[in-house]
Formats: structure tokens, C-alpha cells, sequence
């Protein structure tokens, strides 16, 4: 008898720890957690190798099959959780090479869309770019550019050729519509994917080097800056600006020097008029605020006040009329000037 129970206590053991679909123990590494299933109760997720657990707090947990093979969450990390079909509740999307998996907790289900050749999704490219409710995953592949409409179980696909870039912070609302477009350098042409109405705009630049300005340090690239529905996007060339409004197809060019730098976080309102301004630093020393709502670009003479030498310090607005100032030290003297963009006047603290 006491062989027996011993027995039994080792095959019961054996059932308690065997793997069985639907089920699971939560071992695995912590992947993140997130409302998953619409209660507003975050689940925690764990890669378990081949599959993904989802834990819910209640204890209860359940097993997703994902690949014998190699995979990994979209940007490799648990940031690309994202509502992706309206939906409550947010989905898991992991590469898996020759195809992009969608969890849906909610309804305990996955679902594959092909993929061929290579393939990213594009940094800031989880969003909403057709005004229906719940994001598209925007695919950059060599030879063009899909997107993933989970609420539909669908991808579009557009043609690229060339070399081309994605403006990685430029996924914004172009036009004041619903939905966010999306800017493409492509060789000498700046292209504007519009997913609401599946359609490329493509509009010269240059033959030479240029860029979409979406460095994460000048957050405003991208942005209102004519007081206008839809965000305006800011190019980056040799000897001048160019700020494009998707609106009205415009380009307008503000010389500024041979060698320039927007400041940091200078993309910003420097006058109390509506629309963003943008806020340049020369070799020579000086400021240029280019206004785009105006058309207009001032200079800001440095030499016989804060000197050619200087360091930006920060913006405030201290004198309680809108519109920020510039705060800077002259390298020099270590002396901090205040610099007035609204009037184009300089003093001393």
C-alpha cells in the first residue's frame, strides 16, 4: 500500500507539471504586461520559447503557439503592443521571418500575414493611419512599403524602388483629416503615404543630400506651423530650410547660411502667433527665426551681445507676453543673455 500511494503521488506530480493546450505555469521570462482582454486589468506575458503565456491576474494563464523557429516582438520589445482592431483589449505582433503573427487575447485567437524577403515594422509606424479605430503596422520591405489593417484582416501594399526612409517621428496628421500620413525620403523626392485614401504624393526636392528633419531632440519637426489644419514637415539641405504643407502641396525655401543647425527643441511658438516657428543657429555666430505663417526669416545679430561663441541654455517666457524666449551663455564671459525673438531684441540677465 505504501509503494501504491507513493506511486500515485509521483504520477499526479507528472500530470501537475505537464504542458497542456490552453493551459500553462507562467514560466518563462517576463516579457511585459498590458490590458489585454478589455477588463483594464493588465496581463503579464512571458516568452516561454516556442510559445507566449498570457497570465491573468486571477492566476488562470493560457499558451499561444508561435514558432518552433526564431522570432521576436515587433521592435524587439513590448512597446509594439498596440490596439490593432478597435477592439478592447491590446494585441501582440511578433516576426516570425516569412510572417507577422497578431495575438488577440480577447478572443483567444492568432492570425498570419505572409511575408517575404526582408521586413520591419517601421519605428512609429503603429498608429492610426486610416481614422478607423485601431492601429496599422506600417512594413518597410525592400520593394515597398505595406500596411497591416488588422480590423480587416488585410494588407495594402505600395511599390517602392530605390532607397528610401521613413520619417521615423514624422507619422503625424498631414492634412486635418483622420489618420496619420506618412513622409518617405525617396532619392530626390519627398513622398506622402496617405493610407485614409490609399494613394502617393510624390514632390521634388533635390538631387543633392537632403534629409526630413526627425531628430528626437527637435520633437516640432513636424508639426503646425502655418496655423492651418495638419502638421507641416521640415527639410533639411545645404545652405537653406524648406517647410512643406501636404495641405497645399507648397515648398518654401528660407536661406539661411552654408552652415546651420536648428536648436534643440527649437521648434517652438517664438511669437504668440499661432503656428510654430523655428529657431536656427549659424556659423557665424548669429540666430535666424524662420517664421512659416509669415514667410518670413529674421536675423538675430549675436556679435555685439551674446557673441559668436555661445551655448543654448533653455527657453522661457519671462516677460508674461506669448511667445518663448531664448536663454544662452556667451562662452566667453560665461554671461547668460536673454534673447527676444517677438521684437529681435537682446539683453543681459
Amino acid at each position: 500500500m505504501k509503494h501504491s500511494f507513493r506511486a500515485a503521488l509521483f504520477a499526479l506530480a507528472l500530470v501537475a507539471c505537464a504542458w497542456l493546450p490552453g493551459t500553462a505555469s507562467a514560466q518563462g521570462v517576463l516579457m511585459g504586461s498590458a490590458d489585454l482582454d478589455g477588463d483594464s486589468i493588465a496581463e503579464q506575458v512571458y516568452n516561454n520559447g516556442s510559445y507566449i503565456t498570457v497570465k491573468n491576474t486571477s492566476g488562470s494563464s493560457y499558451n499561444y503557439q508561435v514558432s518552433t523557429g526564431s522570432w521576436a516582438l515587433l521592435y524587439g520589445n513590448f512597446s509594439s503592443v498596440a490596439n490593432l482592431d478597435g477592439q478592447a483589449g491590446a494585441e501582440i505582433s511578433i516576426n516570425r521571418g516569412n510572417s507577422l503573427l497578431v495575438i488577440n487575447h480577447h478572443s483567444r485567437s492568432t492570425y498570419s500575414y505572409p511575408m517575404s524577403g526582408s521586413w520591419a515594422a517601421s519605428p512609429g509606424g503603429i498608429t492610426d493611419l486610416d481614422g478607423i479605430a485601431g492601429a496599422e503596422i506600417a512594413i518597410v520591405a525592400a520593394d515597398a512599403l505595406r500596411i497591416v489593417h488588422h480590423s480587416s484582416r488585410s494588407t495594402n501594399s505600395m511599390p517602392m524602388s530605390g532607397t528610401y526612409a521613413i520619417a521615423v517621428y514624422g507619422i503625424k496628421d498631414l492634412d486635418g483629416q483622420p489618420g496619420a500620413e506618412i513622409p518617405i525620403a525617396n532619392g530626390s523626392a519627398l513622398r506622402i503615404y496617405n493610407d485614409r485614401t490609399r494613394s502617393m504624393r510624390s514632390t521634388p526636392v533635390s538631387s543633392g543630400s537632403w534629409a526630413i528633419c526627425n531628430d528626437p531632440g527637435i520633437p516640432n519637426c513636424v508639426s503646425n506651423m502655418n496655423a492651418s489644419a495638419g502638421a507641416e514637415l521640415v527639410l533639411i539641405l545645404p545652405n537653406y530650410i524648406s517647410v512643406y504643407s501636404y495641405v497645399t502641396g507648397s515648398m518654401n525655401n528660407y536661406i539661411v547660411n552654408t552652415q546651420y543647425a536648428i536648436l534643440s527643441d527649437g521648434v517652438r511658438d517664438f511669437d504668440g502667433i499661432a503656428g510654430n516657428d523655428i529657431a536656427v543657429a549659424r556659423s557665424d555666430g548669429n540666430i535666424n527665426i524662420i517664421r512659416p505663417q509669415t514667410g518670413s526669416v529674421q536675423l538675430i545679430n549675436g556679435s555685439s551681445t551674446f557673441g559668436t561663441w555661445w551655448t543654448l541654455l533653455n527657453y522661457a517666457n519671462l516677460d508674461g507676453v506669448a511667445g518663448d524666449e531664448i536663454r544662452v551663455r556667451n562662452n566667453a564671459n560665461n554671461r547668460i543673455y536673454r534673447v527676444y525673438p517677438r521684437s529681435g531684441t537682446v539683453s543681459a540677465e
